[in-house]
This record gives structure tokens, C-alpha cells and sequence, in this order.
């Protein structure tokens, strides 16, 4: 069923603006065998690779030149970045997540939280891979409260260090990634001076030295065997009386002298706070791409077999490919047009980083940012989870090989909806900056905030309303970001009605606040959703090639139309559609499955991941370790016919591959 426009190649528009430097890293991954699959290596042995894969593309040219264009503040690197971060997730998921711990993470606290001291001191040496870093946040007490973490770095003047202790249990750093091969640590303490604590403050803390003996006052244990990502090595961070020098305080937002004096350019502990967090925004987009990685190289998995996995067919005639059958466009197709719709919104959101950084604002007075990279977050990261499955599920008992790759994606990414923010906590911060930037319009006076929001309600209701839509379709573009527009703006309004009643009845804030939260996560889903359709239709008006710009609008269509009807029941309960409206969702959804799945492989092959990441015998690579899972293109031999695989896996001994 594939059309004529599916024959031509795609450009590059779809990989993005930085697809030469994706390509130039893609040939160094393609014939190299450090970076061939290999699903049977014991744990030790896969932390082992894990690693020497990280070294080797950290020490590429590619690579040494993003470090040099983020000292630089060049602008557009934090979206190359992702970029890189995209290839490096497609061929192997630990590695792109071991690379953002001892490079990104460690390297993004020193560069947004410390001064040009010690950008010389830790950034330019871990460039040239003098060491490697780790993030020292999350403890077994605290993962998304970050402000009550109990980790004391308290200061002695004699020496001019900090002391860094773990008093308790619940202190200890969980989950720290290159915990057993890393070398410093950022480590997130309250800062104690005397007996008063300053609130949470970042240190670089020595773990071990080049040699690897660790530091007297650390320890560290071993997490072992994981669900996934079992090439990062997951540890326990424990502390006894450690030692950093006073130089090692990451001081952008405050100091301490020899003395002991505490200085800091923002007094209140909670803007303090709220300014140092904001300022590690970006390791939450690096997620979202991330998460979009995996989608591309599932849907790729799971869309070239469909076509050529046979099963049925009418009458006496010849069976067809599963692609052909309605449930099953039904199935992969929204997921792939969701894909195209989150990578539109995160090359937005890059952009939007790459400015502020560029400009140097403070990235706390963003809250568009801050909302949208969290959101995008929590949303892809779920959604990937989705889409992983149903990749699983679409390629039956074959997809539940690991050799594969479905099985070990779905193991790899499921940690993502709890990492870096917990997905269910981030759609409540995309609410709280939503709120602020609401309630900032509102004044300080809640009589008039009351009457402010019924008012708004009633303007907003009238302008946006079905009533208003005029000529305006219900399936087109424009009547579907109205739609979601709607909606967003409905929930937010009645939010702040259900907070400031509670509150004006004397409700505790806190009390009112958790009594509303499955608002929170409804409002925040559907800031995410037209955000991304927003953005997937900018993209379709960008493109400059109008048989790919067709394709696009199509899926772009097909994401609004599915993200509607499986909310058309808030918008039935609401009055905004009808149920002949609904009606019309059901069939272009029908139609538009039916239309985007004649250019699906045209969509993957756009992706240009590579055959190495994509791996999967079912998607037509070839493999000795699977010769019986390799589905050709119709009619095409396989190319393993007659070949001793055995003995070609006799003379392929384990530690080659390493």
C-alpha cells in the first residue's frame, strides 16, 4: 500500500537543523563493533562497554566542540546538544543516559550554578576527560523535595572546607549514576553556618582518585541489577565527615568567605532556591528528547515489520500485510504522529533555552520555560511508555524477543516517568507556573480576583466557544487548536475559582492545593497537547518541500483529531461539541489513520537512525544471534542463507566485543 510520494526520499527537514552534525556521528557509529547489540552481557561487563562507548564518543571532535561552544555561550547549544543526545539514545539508551550524568548533568551544575572559577577549574579538565562527574541530588528520603534534603555540608573556618555528612538513613544519595566509576560528585547539601542552615547549596565533593580509591569519609554502595539501563552503574552515596575545600561551594547565586561570612545576591531562601533549580531546566528536555529516540527507533521497528508480517487475507487470495488491517493503523499510527508532535515541541523549547541562555536571563523569570520543560517531560516520557508497548504488542510474540530491541527500550525508558521530577509532581509545577502567570494578572485584592476570574470566564466563553467558530471546522487545524485552547483555558479559570473559594473559606492553602490536584493533571496534559500542535502546525507552514509538507499536515491532523476524541467526552460534558461533532472526530480519526499509514516507512526512513541502532532482525537487519527472526522485504532472500551461523558464533568470543 505504499504510494508514490512514499518512493521519494525524504529530505532532512524532518531531522532537524542540525542533521549534519547527527549524520557525522551516525557514520562513526555505523561500522565501528564497540557499538554493535549485545543483549547477553553479564552486569559488570555491560557497565564495562557502557563506559568505554561514553569515553569514545565524548573524546569525538562532534563532541569536544559542543563542550567548546557551551563554555562559549554559543548560541543553539543547548539544541545541538539534543541532537547529539538523540543519536546517542537511539544506539544505546545507557549510554546516552551515562553520558548526561558525567558530562551534562555533572558539567550543567558547574557551568548554571558556578562561577568562571570553576568553569576553568571542572568544566574545561572534564572536556578532555580528566575525570568523570556524577549529580548528587535525590536522597532515599527525599527524590522530588528537593528543598528539605538532609545532607549537611557544614563550614570550618580552620580549614576553610566543608564537612559533608550524611546524619540519617533517609540522607543517603540514591540512585547516583557513574557512582562506581565517577570521580567528583555535585553534591546538594544544606549549607550550614554555625548552627543556622542556608537552605539547599551545590558542591563539587571528591569521590574517588585516578586510581580509583575513594576519599576518606565516602563510601559506596552498589544498587546492583536494575529493571533496565543496566549499563549506568546505580549507586548509594554515603558520607562521614567528608572534606571539600571552601573554592568548591558553586557560588553563582551565593558565597561564603574564609571567615565563615554568608553572602548571597538573593536573600529569600525560597527564590534562592527556585533560581537554582530553574537553572538545571535543560536535563529535563535532554529527557523529553530522550523519550522521542525511543519512539522513533520502536515505531521504525514496529512499522516495517507490520509491512511485511502477512497474516489473512480476503477469500482464496493471498494474506496481507497486519499494516492493512484498520486496528492495527489505529494503533501505530497516532503513536508515530505523537512523535513527530513532541519532536516539533521540543526543537521549540530548545530555541527558547538557547535564548535565554544566549541573553543570559535568569531562567526563574521564564515561567513559559520552566512549565514547558517540565511538561514535556512528564508528557513524553508517558507517552513513550504508551507507544513502547503498543510497538511490543503490534509485533506479537517477535516483539518480545530481546534481540528485537522492543523489550529492552520498554525496560530501559521505564524509569523515565520517576527521574529527573516525578512525572505526576512536574504537572503540577506546569500548573503552579500557569497559575502564577494567571494570578499575576489578577492584583492582590481576592474580592476582585474572585470577580476578575467570573468575568473571564464568561468573556473567554463567549470568544472561544463553539459559539464563536463561525466557518470554522471542527476537524481543521485551527478549530482544533481553538478547541484545546478552550479547554485549557476553562480548567485554568476553574482552578483558580476552586483555590481562591477554599482559601476565602479559610481552607488551609496546603489542604486546598491537594484538594485540586486532579485538576492539576488534566489542565497541565492539555497545556502540554496544544503546545505541540501549536508547534506541529508552525512546522508544516515551515516546510519547503510540498509533498513532504503534505505528509506532515497529515499527521499533524491526525495528532490534534486523536488527542480530541480521546478527550470528547470533557468537551460533550461541557457543551463545546456536539455529538455529531464527535461524530466527525470519529471519521477523520478513521480516515487519516488510513491516509498516514501509506507514508509510514517514508516517516521512519526520514528519522535516518541507523541500521546498527535499529538492529531488529523483524525490521529487516540481519543478525547471527537471530537468523530465524530476519523478515526481508517481499520477494528479497535472506542474506544469512547458508551461512554457518554457529560458527560464526564460535569464533566470536565475548570480550571481543569489549
Amino acid at each position: 500500500m505504499a504510494s508514490d510520494v512514499e518512493k521519494m526520499k525524504p529530505s532532512r527537514y524532518i531531522d532537524g537543523e542540525y542533521w549534519e552534525l547527527k549524520d557525522s556521528l551516525r557514520r562513526e557509529i555505523e561500522n565501528n563493533d564497540l557499538f554493535t547489540q549485545r543483549f547477553d552481557l553479564p552486569m559488570d561487563e555491560l557497565r564495562e562497554i557502557t563506559l568505554k562507548r561514553a569515553k569514545f564518543l565524548l573524546s569525538l571532535p562532534q563532541c569536544r566542540q559542543q563542550f567548546a561552544d557551551q563554555l562559549a555561550n554559543k548560541k543553539g547549544f543547548i539544541s545541538s546538544s539534543l541532537a547529539i543526545g538523540e543519536v546517542f539514545s537511539c544506539v544505546d539508551m545507557s549510554v546516552g543516559v551515562k553520558m548526561g550524568v558525567m558530562a551534562w548533568l555533572f558539567g550543567g551544575a558547574v557551568m548554571n550554578l558556578g562561577s568562571q572559577q570553576h568553569v576553568v577549574k571542572w568544566f574545561q579538565p572534564l572536556k578532555d576527560l580528566e575525570f568523570t562527574g556524577m549529580f548528587a541530588m535525590s536522597e532515599k528520603g527525599h527524590g522530588s523535595n528537593v528543598r528539605n534534603i538532609l545532607t549537611e555540608a557544614h563550614y570550618d573556618s580552620k580549614t576553610q572546607e566543608f564537612i559533608i555528612t550524611t546524619p540519617c538513613e533517609d540522607a543517603q544519595k540514591f540512585y547516583i549514576g557513574n557512582a562506581l566509576q565517577g570521580n567528583y560528585a555535585a553534591v546538594f547539601a544544606q549549607l550550614i553556618i554555625g548552627q543556622e542552615s542556608k537552605g539547599p547549596h551545590c558542591f563539587i565533593v571528591p569521590i574517588r582518585d585516578a586510581e580509583g580509591n575513594l576519599y576518606p569519609g565516602v563510601s559506596v554502595t552498589d544498587m546492583g541489577l536494575k529493571e533496565g539501563l543496566n549499563g549506568v552503574d546505580n549507586g548509594i552515596l554515603h558520607f562521614t565527615g567528608a572534606r571539600t575545600t571552601r573554592e568548591n561551594l558553586l557560588n553563582r547565586f551565593a558565597d561564603v568567605s574564609a571567615e565563615g561570612v554568608y553572602t548571597t545576591s538573593t536573600p529569600s531562601h525560597n527564590a534562592r532556591f527556585n533560581a537554582m533549580l530553574a537553572a538545571l531546566v535543560a536535563t529535563r528536555l535532554a529527557l523529553s528528547n530522550q523519550a522521542t529516540a525511543s519512539m522513533k527507533v520502536a515505531l521504525e521497528i514496529a512499522i516495517r515489520y507490520a509491512f511485511k508480517r502477512v497474516q489473512f487475507g480476503p477469500g482464496d487470495g493471498p494474506e496481507v500485510p497486519i499494516m492493512h488491517y484498520q486496528t492495527h493503523q489505529l494503533r501505530l499510527m497516532p503513536n508515530l504522529a505523537t512523535c513527530l508532535a513532541v519532536t516539533f515541541a521540543n526543537r521549540y523549547a530548545a530555541d527558547m533555552l538557547d535564548d535565554d541562555f544566549f541573553h543570559k536571563r535568569d531562567l526563574v523569570d521564564d515561567r513559559a520555560i520552566q512549565a514547558l520543560a517540565s511538561g514535556l517531560k512528564a508528557y513524553a516520557t508517558w507517552e513513550n511508555l504508551q507507544c513502547l508497548q503498543t510497538c511490543r504488542e503490534c509485533c506479537g510474540g517477535m516483539g518480545y524477543m530481546t534481540e528485537n530491541r522492543l523489550a529492552g527500550l520498554k525496560q530501559d525508558c521505564d524509569v523515565f516517568v520517576t527521574f529527573e521530577g516525578d512525572n505526576t509532581v512536574l504537572y503540577q509545577q506546569v500548573v503552579k507556573e500557569l497559575l502564577a502567570v494567571f494570578g499575576q494578572k489578577l492584583g492582590d485584592n481576592r474580592v476582585l480576583q474572585t470577580l476578575s476570574v467570573l468575568q473571564q470566564e464568561t468573556a473567554e466563553y463567549i470568544k472561544t466557544s463553539m459559539f464563536a467558530v463561525g466557518t470554522e471546522s471542527v476537524t481543521s487545524a485551527m478549530g482544533m487548536m481553538k478547541a484545546l485552547s478552550f479547554r485549557e483555558g476553562r480548567m485554568l479559570r476553574k482552578l483558580a475559582g476552586r483555590m481562591l473559594k477554599k482559601v476565602g473559606d479559610g481552607e488551609e492553602a496546603f489542604q486546598a492545593w491537594n484538594s485540586c490536584l486532579d485538576h492539576t493533571q488534566a489542565l497541565a496534559k492539555c497545556h502540554i497537547q496544544r503546545v505541540c500542535l501549536e508547534q506541529f502546525v508552525a512546522a508544516v507552514d515551515r516546510c519547503p518541500y510540498q509533498q513532504e509538507k503534505d505528509i506532515l499536515n497529515k499527521f499533524c491532523l491526525l495528532y490534534g483529531t486523536h488527542a480530541l476524541y480521546t478527550d470528547r467526552a470533557w468537551y460533550l460534558e461541557h457543551g463545546y461539541y456536539t455529538p455529531a461533532n464527535t461524530k466527525e472526530l470519529r471519521q477523520q480519526l478513521l480516515s487519516l489513520c488510513a491516509e498516514t499509514c501509506n507514508h509510514a516507512v517514508y516517516i521512519v526512513e526520514a528519522f535516518h537512525t541507523p541500521r546498527i541502532s535499529v538492529h531488529a532482525p523483524i525490521a529487516g537487519v540481519p543478525s547471527t544471534k537471530a537468523p530465524w527472526a530476519y523478515y526481508p522485504e517481499p520477494g528479497a532472500e535472506n542474506p544469512l542463507v547458508g551461512i554457518d551461523v554457529d560458527a560464526i558464533r564460535r569464533t566470536t568470543p565475548l570480550q571481543s566485543k569489549l
